[in-house]
């Protein structure tokens, strides 16, 4: 554990990542590939789950496009 903050009436835990597992079904040419983990997040205040939304592009690139 790296830090504990108080956020309002919540506490927020910072940590460091020191390992990470994954099936390899979850691998497209050696690295975790998104659209097979299908990752999910929850917004407490909405209190909904959300998917991972679509592939909109390789990184820097996209931009040059819509210039």
């Amino acid at each position: 554990m790296i830090h504990i903050l108080e956020v309002g009436v919540h506490t927020m835990f910072v940590g460091e990542i020191l390992d990470v597992k994954v099936d390899e079904e979850a691998l497209r040419d050696g690295n975790p590939d998104p659209n097979r983990i299908k990752p999910i997040i929850y917004a407490p205040e909405d209190r909904h789950y959300y998917g991972l939304g679509a592939d909109l592009g390789l990184g820097f690139s996209l931009g040059k496009a819509v210039k």
